[in-house]
């Protein structure tokens, strides 16, 4: 039986794709680093003009710490690139909340000090927000519209 993170990984693929279209591909898992191979994240999607390169988190508790965002370092290098939208979306089991973090806001946060990210920065100053998810039996139903619909806002569709 699989578990609630890959759970969760394919309930974001379903959705994605239910909610959002375009393209959602599940990059494949290469064991936390074997033979020095490691993985951007484990999804790359795209919906006209913007590539999206996430990470999903499945997580107890109030906080997500670096140590549990391997990808950090491999994604930080990308976070300037026109067009491409890098981060994680963390479903907090405890909560029922989908938050989406971009590596941007990451990246603030290690600056600070911070080792992690916690809820409680959502509605904050920090760049992050809660997606709209409607929790099933266990998993959420997400919307992945509205993180599209951030990024047109934000830049615009010819961005």
């Amino acid at each position: 039986m699989a578990t609630q993170s890959k759970q969760f990984e394919k309930q974001f693929q379903s959705n994605w794709l239910e909610t959002l279209g375009g393209f959602c591909y599940r990059l494949y898992d290469v064991m936390s680093g074997y033979n020095g191979v490691a993985g951007i994240s484990d999804f790359i999607c795209y919906k006209y003009p913007f590539i999206f390169i996430i990470d999903c988190k499945s997580h107890q508790g109030n906080t997500v710490s670096f140590n549990d965002f391997s990808q950090y370092e491999r994604m930080l290098p990308y976070k300037d690139v026109k067009g491409l939208v890098a981060g994680t979306v963390i479903w907090f089991k405890d909560h029922d909340r989908v938050v989406w973090v971009p590596i941007q806001t990451w990246e603030q946060i290690k600056n600070e000090g911070k080792k992690s990210f916690n809820i409680k920065m959502v509605g904050s100053d920090y760049e992050c927000f809660d997606i709209t998810s409607k929790k099933k039996r266990v998993y959420m139903d997400t919307d992945y519209k509205e993180l599209y619909n951030y990024y047109e806002e934000k830049y615009g569709r010819d961005n």
